[in-house]
């Protein structure tokens, strides 16, 4: 990704479309990640789950409205900060989801009992 600067002369290359394309589909593979983790544990975890896509999909577009400001050279002081508190939303949904499993029983098919 070049440098804002250069992106407001209008050098924008194919590697600024890939890594804009990239990450979508990276948020793209987390939300599905959430949302076929929420039904892998109980109620909570569930609503942990919903919440966790609310937060996700709210500091998003708080990060897309400010997006524009980038390619003029604008000042955009908490683009950085929503796209931080996005990636520790999901590595803490992975933590639960972790933790989460750890803490379930084993079932059947996964028990170690060799009977």
């Amino acid at each position: 990704m070049h440098l804002r600067q250069t992106l407001a002369k209008g050098g924008s290359t194919l590697s600024d479309t890939i890594h804009i394309f990239l990450g979508s589909v990276t948020v793209l593979f987390l939300l599905i990640a959430i949302a076929l983790g929420a039904k892998a544990l109980g109620k909570w975890f569930r609503f942990y789950s919903m919440g966790s896509l609310v937060s996700l999909v709210a500091f998003g577009a708080l990060t897309f409205l400010d997006a524009p400001r980038i390619a003029t050279n604008l000042p955009t002081p908490w683009v950085a900060v929503w796209e931080r508190i996005n990636i520790g939303i999901f590595l803490l949904w992975v933590g639960v989801l972790a933790v989460s499993l750890l803490r379930a029983p084993l079932t059947a098919a996964g028990s170690s009992d060799p009977r």
